[in-house]
């Protein structure tokens, strides 16, 4: 099981690429914050009609509020509940932005991110090459830093 901050779920809706994700995964838990962020404010985010339709992609809210309340303010709302929810859950968590990793690391839950995606679609065969797609995410503003693409890159072998 895994829960997703907006994060992932954005750039992969940027580039089109929600199917894929979709695939990887096979099903996603949002908690609201997430939700709203996607779906409801600012008019919606790229992918929110899909998100908001997605049978894949199940809008789940977090049991206990104190628990969100504790982790540093510095986070967004979304990453809160989605930190709280996959503890609550003992999921996964799928988030890229290194302070909510580092909150939810001590925290002792499993982090993934947009990268482990693109990894495990490509040994999966979903896709044959990663560096495009990456490019693609970069194209759409998605920060990753140079050194972390150069080795995830030499791992997968399209280095």
């Amino acid at each position: 099981m895994i829960v997703s901050d907006a994060g992932p779920i954005i750039v992969f809706a940027r580039i089109g690429r929600l199917s894929l994700l979709r695939d990887v995964t096979g099903f996603l838990l949002i908690p609201d914050a997430v939700y709203d962020e996607i779906v409801v404010k600012k008019g919606g985010m790229p992918g929110a009609a899909e998100v908001a339709q997605a049978a894949w992609i199940q809008k789940t809210p977090i049991a206990r509020r104190s628990l969100a309340d504790c982790l540093p303010g510095f986070l967004h709302e979304g990453e809160r509940e989605a930190i709280t929810l996959a503890r609550e859950q003992r999921a996964q968590l799928l988030v890229d932005e290194i302070r909510a990793r580092r909150a939810a690391i001590e925290w002792g839950i499993d982090v993934i991110g947009t990268l482990r995606i693109l990894a495990n679609a490509k040994r999966l065969g979903q896709i044959t090459v990663v560096r495009p797609i990456i490019a693609q995410m970069q194209s759409c503003g998605y920060r990753f830093e140079r050194i972390l693409i150069r080795r995830f890159l030499e791992r997968i072998g399209e280095a």
